[in-house]
């Protein structure tokens, strides 16, 4: 969810949209002649509901380095959009987008924009072995400061007298954009809905 905000602060900057395809964020570091072919279609909005259909997941992550080439190599296990399939490794690649597109890791990028504004000085955010925030786990929050960001979603990206993120986006993000798991439950962008 925190990697979500992210992503709605760089969209409200107009330096991303939901629907570019992962193959044209990273021109140039997809290979050629690699499954990443059948990954053309992979959007934004994909890995923001779990549908990119990836089957490259965190356990795989142990085998490399590089987990976003790893990822854009990997097999496909149902077309993009097709349904909903937990992968954190998405979430990674939403991390790894937010640093293409504003040459700031991910973490260094929200303590400006969300971390600092909401007096959360206490936190820190693991990164990969390529030094990309790792958006889907690693993130160490005090209770307090957790409770600060869901006041923020309540507040409609409001805190203290200044827009931090667009109501918009928030509204977007909470709402059902795909069935999650056994359909008792909607999945957002990066957000998980109660039961239906």
């Amino acid at each position: 969810s925190v990697t979500s905000l992210g992503i709605g602060i760089l969209i409200d900057e107009g330096k991303l949209t939901l629907d570019e395809k992962l193959n044209d964020i990273f021109q140039g570091k997809t290979p050629l002649l690699s499954p990443s072919l059948f990954h053309k279609d992979i959007t934004v909005r994909h890995l923001l509901t779990m549908s990119s259909g990836v089957a490259f997941n965190e356990i795989g992550a142990i085998a490399g380095d590089d987990w976003l080439k790893l990822f854009l190599e990997s097999n496909r296990q149902f077309e993009p959009g097709g349904k909903f399939a937990y992968n954190s490794m998405n979430t990674y690649v939403l991390s790894a987008i937010v640093q293409e597109r504003s040459g700031e890791t991910l973490f260094d990028y929200l303590k400006a924009r969300l971390f600092t504004p909401l007096g959360i000085r206490n936190v820190y955010w693991e990164p990969s072995p390529q030094g990309i925030t790792k958006g889907g786990w690693g993130l160490y929050l005090c209770a307090e400061d957790m409770a600060k960001l869901g006041q923020l979603y309540l507040n409609g990206g409001m805190w203290e007298g200044t827009r931090i993120i667009s109501e918009e986006w928030l509204k977007e993000a909470s709402a059902k954009q795909i069935e999650g798991a056994g359909a008792l439950y909607g999945y957002g962008y990066q957000v998980w809905q109660g039961r239906q």
